[in-house]
């Protein structure tokens, strides 16, 4: 009798989807290898064990597997999306724009692929080419909440909140018991200035969904010190509960400690910012100072005297940049506003482009996607588009005839030699102030979970240190002037320090720029509330308040704050 035929790949492929749902994830890639081993000019084939690769978390070799699937068939759209898809999944949002605009050009019709190229461009910094996406996904799912609040949100990072308020009042006309929508028009109302349209409309997402901590935190952040002490007694009530997330408890106690810090109870704040802190530490990870001083010494190696000096000519002319840097809350969005008010300046607010830029050059070494070790290898050819890439983001709301365009984005202080590269005759401006009032700041905002050297005094204290440390390395290596701006003095002499902004970035002095409080623009940063009044005092010294929290900070700092 002759011995039974081995499996085909048919065969192997049913064996695999039996052990799969048998949970038996190991059996179905060793089943899937094997069919793949016996066709492997089969690029279908190919592409079902990457994804079977992916299902069990094993993702480089899923995207070994996409891969040889499109060399094998370049027409394979499930090969393209799936590669682009797995890159997406891994936060690679950059590389994985070019698999899903092809997936997407070889099967236009498939609206996941439309729905994750959307999402791609957004993720990778490029919501103007992600909005027609969302309109078309839109368009075509009409009755898809998710789609519609990606649409607003796409929006709002275009600066277009009125566009976006106008969409979420659309929908909530057609669904009115919607809690994610009025929680979004909420947080539009909110950019755009309008404090009771936000309050009455976190107010209903709280109604329709009781218990939802991301609307009581809204809440709570709106009023502060004036917030009802029946929304504090529910703040309270859920954190003592014990079944919130961390993410949520972490939310929900940085605001709680706003107010408490409004209403002077001090110690009831810095109670609640140590329980928010924790909460975030237990998400994010613990501060890790080791990388941070790599990522600075490495910058300071790689630009160096004679990278900057050899490319000072190549860059773009344009002369209206001006970048102002600096800790966050020390005053970087106060400047912003006061020079964007000049009638031929234009704040632009906090622009991610540089950093996006910067992490989608070409890797030319083993260093793929690694800053700054990009550069090290550096190529001239790279400045034209990134320059204007970052133009056209900068300059898409800028009325014409504007002079200079101001990007307050804090942290583009680790790009300087980048953007001095690409902008030889941009101006920089370096905002400081008081670290320990930084601190306490910093200590009590709901930052992104990427900054986990903001959840522990002592973190900020070494992030405050090595920001001074490569501030003090762009002054002596970059060809550009770089303005220091003390948030204290800018308080106490308002007219003279704005006079003294102006002047730096080359315009004549106008009364205007000391009412920017009085405009309409809307301000998507934490400093949203504090930036639509007059220039105050009030928060010089705040750090007192809290004197007992500083002695790690002192610690990382390694010198005398008020010798600063």
């Amino acid at each position: 009798m002759a011995p039974p035929a081995p499996p085909t790949a048919a065969e192997h492929k049913r064996l695999a989807q039996a052990a799969l749902q048998a949970g038996q994830g190991a059996t179905a890639l060793e089943h899937m290898r094997q069919a793949c081993a016996l066709e492997p000019g089969s690029a279908p084939l190919r592409c079902e064990y990457g994804c079977l690769l992916a299902a069990t978390g094993r993702n480089d070799e899923a995207l070994a597997a996409f891969k040889d699937s499109i060399a094998l068939q370049p027409d394979l759209a499930e090969g393209w999306h799936f590669l682009g898809l797995t890159q997406l999944r891994l936060g690679r949002a950059t590389e994985a724009l070019a698999p899903l605009r092809r997936a997407r050009a070889l099967a236009p019709g498939h609206l996941r692929t439309l729905e994750l190229l959307a999402q791609a461009e957004f993720d990778a910094g490029d919501p103007v080419d992600a909005l027609p996406l969302w309109r078309e996904l839109h368009a075509l799912r009409p009755g898809d909440e998710a789609v519609l609040l990606k649409l607003g949100e796409t929006l709002s990072r275009l600066d277009d909140t009125e566009a976006a308020c106008a969409l979420y009042r659309g929908a909530l006309a057609r669904s009115p018991d919607s809690a994610g929508l009025w929680m979004a028009l909420a947080q539009a109302e909110e950019i755009a200035g309008r404090r009771d349209e936000a309050e009455t409309s976190y107010d209903r997402a709280l109604a329709l969904r009781p218990g939802w901590a991301f609307p009581l935190a809204g809440v709570l952040g709106l009023r502060r010190g004036q917030a009802s002490e029946a929304r504090v007694a529910e703040a309270r009530a859920l954190l003592d509960g014990g079944r919130l997330a961390d993410a949520d408890q972490a939310m929900l106690g940085y605001e709680l400690g706003k107010v408490f810090d409004g209403r002077g109870q001090h110690a009831d704040a810095l109670a609640a910012w140590d329980a928010a802190n924790a909460a975030r530490r237990r998400e994010a990870g613990e501060p890790d100072v080791a990388a941070l001083e790599r990522r600075v010494e490495a910058t300071m190696a790689v630009f160096d005297r004679a990278l900057l000096a050899g490319a000072a000519e190549l860059g773009d002319p344009d002369e209206r940049p001006v970048f102002v840097v600096g800790m966050p809350r020390s005053g970087t969005t106060l400047l912003e506003q006061i020079i964007g008010a000049h009638p031929l300046a234009f704040g632009a607010g906090e622009l991610p482009d540089v950093a996006l830029i910067a992490r989608g050059l070409p890797a030319r070494r083993g260093n793929a996607g690694l800053w700054p070790h990009i550069l090290e290898d550096f190529a001239p050819e790279w400045l034209a588009p990134s320059a204007r890439r970052y133009l056209a983001a900068a300059s898409r709301h800028a009325p014409e005839g504007t002079r200079r365009i101001v990007d307050k984005y804090p942290m583009n202080y680790y790009l300087l030699g980048f953007i001095g590269l690409m902008f030889p005759n941009a101006r920089f401006i370096w905002c400081r102030r008081d670290p320990r009032d930084i601190a306490v700041s910093i200590y009590g905002e709901n930052f992104a979970l990427a900054e986990r050297l903001a959840t522990s005094m002592a973190g900020i204290g070494h992030l405050v240190r090595l920001q001074e440390r490569l501030m003090r390395h762009w002054q002596a290596v970059l060809p550009q002037p770089i303005l220091e701006f003390r948030y204290e003095t800018l308080a106490r002499e308002p007219e003279a320090q704005a006079r003294r902004a102006l002047e730096f970035c080359g315009l004549d002095w106008d009364p205007a720029c000391l009412d920017f409080h009085k405009g309409e623009r809307s301000v998507q940063t934490p400093s949203r509330w504090q930036v639509r009044q007059p220039v105050h005092t009030r928060s010089i010294g705040r750090w007192r308040h809290y004197a007992a929290a500083m002695p790690p900070l002192l610690q990382a700092l390694g010198y005398d704050p008020d010798a600063a």
